[in-house]
């Protein structure tokens, strides 16, 4: 007969390998992704500060912080990334707990009235109190449940850089916005100043027709040019009106109007641009790339689950209470052992569709680092470029105009058609136009260069 000193140690034995025995399945280990010392375009490597850098120090538009702030207190998107961190949480909770004992408890009272036997009679009367406390639990011998846990624990933190991920992305966005609506009312200034020019010059033909110094074509000419101008007014308004409601939405509001504060090219400290090339290493501060990577840690641990669901399951059922029938304390244990012998191969398919879910995800967050490296290449190369476009585009409008000024002479001292003057209005127009599109490139290549270092969440 087995002693209760023996009956201790074995449960001594199976409550320490259910707590910390081997995990069956793969340890994670990072994936080994060999990335250059620098990036394209750069001459050396440049310090962290410009991703460290706060969007309140980057964004110096108040008006804009203040759209920023409202935009992470009440953005949709947001609100919906919290919530799955929640729930989140609650899973990762909820798998931690599979871990230890299930204790639950019940009770029951009855009243029992009993024919007495044939040799007797009446009724015997008596009541009957019972209260137990239940157990169960099953062991984690494999690391099974500590697979699940380790999974579950991945998909919190990659909910977290989710979470993180959307807020930075939200940041960008309502910046780009801004700029856009920026952009779009500068064109409609542009736009407005020169139907006063043509106004102007059309007069002016008009009273030069009456005066017999200009004929009716030329007249013809300055409307229609009034009228081709006049016709982008209502179009701007149009795209000014949608980008408010865009911006508005961005900010967990009804649509309305948006109040914007400095002129383009005043946004953001130049100084704190990055001058020079940025170390690989900093891709690994991307929410992205984090929650990527923790969606890999999450499949390598359901390997472990699969593989555990493979082997033997021990349980163990007790229970204690106590009767006020006769019997006083009672109790019971009974341990059970469960292995799959027979299930045509459906564990094992579980186990395989494990695998390959585990090398997409493999393939997947490898992608993922190598598009992060080519949009930080990308912003890098557009943040220099855009900034010479700006500086180029300005040499054009200020050659533009210089021409609209000399062709307006000409003309007025009789050396010039007044064709010469419409493609010199033509001309100036565009490169007021293009020079506005220009600056707003140049301040969403930062923006964009900003959000793919994956600054401002920290």
């Amino acid at each position: 007969m087995i002693s209760k000193k023996y009956i201790i140690l074995l449960l001594a034995a199976l409550l320490l390998g259910g707590i910390n025995g081997c995990k069956i399945g793969p340890n994670y280990k990072r994936p080994d992704t060999t990335l250059g010392k620098q990036y394209r375009f750069s001459n050396q490597t440049d310090t962290l500060s410009f991703a460290d850098t706060s969007w309140t120090k980057l964004f110096r538009d108040t008006v804009l912080q203040n759209m920023i702030r409202q935009g992470i207190k009440a953005n949709f998107d947001l609100r919906i990334a919290i919530s799955r961190v929640n729930q989140a949480m609650a899973q990762f909770k909820s798998a931690r707990a599979d871990l230890y004992p299930s204790v639950s408890a019940q009770g029951a009272a009855a009243y029992n009235n009993v024919q007495r036997p044939p040799s007797g009679t009446g009724t015997v009367e008596y009541n009957d109190l019972y209260a137990t406390g239940n157990l169960s639990w099953e062991l984690d011998i494999w690391g099974k449940l500590r697979r699940a846990k380790e999974s579950a624990r991945a998909q919190l933190l990659s909910q977290e850089a989710y979470q993180q991920a959307t807020y930075i992305s939200l940041i960008s966005s309502i910046a780009q916005g801004y700029y856009s609506l920026l952009e779009y009312r500068d064109e409609l200034r542009i736009t407005r100043e020169n139907v006063r020019i043509r106004e102007e010059a059309f007069a002016l033909v008009k009273a030069k027709m009456i005066a017999g110094t200009a004929s009716g074509l030329v007249v013809a000419q300055a409307e229609a040019e009034l009228a081709t101008v006049k016709t982008q007014i209502p179009a701007l308004e149009k795209a000014i009106g949608i980008q408010e409601n865009a911006i508005r939405l961005l900010l967990g509001d009804l649509p309305g109007e948006i109040k914007t504060g400095s002129p383009m090219m005043a946004q953001v400290d130049s100084n704190i641009l990055p001058k020079t090339g940025i170390p690989s290493r900093l891709i690994v501060r991307r929410p992205d790339l984090i929650a990527a990577e923790q969606q890999l840690v999450s499949a390598n641990a359901q390997i472990g689950v699969a593989r555990g669901m493979m082997m033997p399951t021990l349980t163990i059922n007790a229970s204690a209470g106590y009767s006020t029938l006769g019997a006083g304390i009672i109790g019971s244990a009974v341990g059970g052992l469960v292995a799959p012998i027979f299930n045509f191969g459906k564990l094992r398919a579980n186990l395989h569709k494990s695998q390959a879910y585990h090398e997409e995800i493999l393939a997947t967050y490898q992608k993922a680092i190598y598009t992060a490296i080519g949009e930080v290449s990308d912003g890098m190369l557009s943040v220099d470029k855009m900034k010479q476009m700006v500086n180029e585009q300005r040499n054009l409008n200020n050659a533009a105009q210089t021409a609209f000024d000399l062709s307006n002479q000409l003309y007025n001292a009789g050396y010039a058609s007044y064709l010469d003057v419409i493609n010199a209005q033509r001309l100036l127009y565009q490169a007021e136009i293009q020079l506005s599109q220009a600056e707003l490139n140049s301040m969403q290549s930062v923006v964009q260069l900003y959000l793919a270092l994956g600054g401002g969440w920290k």
